[in-house]
């Protein structure tokens, strides 16, 4: 116990100061990864980038809105859950949809137009959840320019700053983008855990509350995602590739806001309590997700016969 409290005493630093830095890396990361093509990629698979655009852009903060009300949750969570909800995607969903053998292409691009479209959804929909969610002498001041501000600099411009350094040093980039790429996601995990360790007193207290309602969040966001693309009969690589960009979150965009724009740590409840859960689903979608894709290039192959 004496070493939780000891990380619990980190807390405030490892969320304000460190989680921050980790985001514009792991944006600057995605940067060097991305051209301008995977932005016009859309073109190629628009009935899937359409699909999962929609899922995330609307289905993720709609889902949030519904089940914070049904839950009844407090004012805290349930602005939190909106916040989770209004950060999806990110480099986590690449590397899930890596590791289940999907269409990393498609991932990539959402990932991409995410990146761009949320500077601007995210202030809109923070603001409609402290008006929705908070009561009297409960709310946040914000101001959408200063959040606008804010989230260009975690965002946008290490991303901008990552697509220019991959046009203008084209081979470098290309020899630095798959160790950047594993070395800021084994930094954002550690990162997000040493959050999750050092909070774990907020979390064990707000468990009770919040517990439930985030592992449905979760559950309900993959299931989202998965039977959107089952129902406009997308190829299987593209379906688990949609699940897992609706139902993984973009965590450490989620912490800055809390920590950093809003200076609300009661705020991120949710998304610390997200950050101990979503794993463990996560990583079992990646088995169910390979059999589900070996099992249709199977069937591909036998009707191909």
């Amino acid at each position: 116990m004496d070493l939780i409290s000891q990380f619990s005493g980190q807390a405030e630093f490892v969320n304000s100061e460190i989680v921050p830095w980790v985001l514009r890396l792991v944006m600057a990361g995605l940067g060097l990864s991305l051209t301008l093509a995977d932005f016009r990629r859309v073109i190629v698979f628009p009935k899937a980038a359409a699909i999962g655009l929609v899922a995330q852009l609307v289905g993720l903060p709609l889902a949030a809105f519904v089940l914070a009300l049904v839950f009844d949750a407090p004012p805290a969570i349930a602005v939190g859950l909106v916040i989770l909800a209004a950060c999806p995607s990110g480099v986590t969903s690449n590397a899930y949809s890596f590791a289940a053998r999907a269409d990393v292409p498609l991932c990539v691009t959402l990932s991409a137009l995410t990146s761009v479209i949320t500077v601007f959804t995210i202030p809109f929909l923070i603001q409609l959840a402290l008006g929705v969610f908070a009561g009297p002498g409960e709310t946040v001041q914000v101001s959408a320019a200063n959040m606008f501000r804010n989230l260009m600099t975690f965002t946008l411009i290490p991303l901008a700053l990552g697509m220019l350094f991959r046009h203008f040093f084209p081979a470098q980039a290309e020899r630095a983008v798959e160790p950047t790429r594993k070395a800021v996601l084994y930094l954002m995990i550690l990162v997000l855990l040493l959050g999750v360790v050092s909070s774990i007193e907020e979390i064990t207290a707000n468990f009770a509350t919040a517990g439930l309602l985030v592992i449905v969040m979760n559950l309900l966001t993959m299931g989202l995602g998965f039977g959107a693309a089952r129902a406009f009969r997308l190829p299987m690589t593209q379906v688990v590739t949609i699940t897992f960009e609706v139902g993984v979150q973009n965590l450490a965009l989620a912490l800055a806001i809390a920590f950093n724009i809003l200076a609300a740590p009661e705020l991120a409840v949710a998304a610390l309590i997200y950050a101990a859960v979503m794993p463990a689903t996560a990583l079992a979608f990646v088995s169910v997700g390979r059999r589900l894709i070996a099992r249709d290039a199977g069937l591909e192959s036998a009707a191909g016969r």
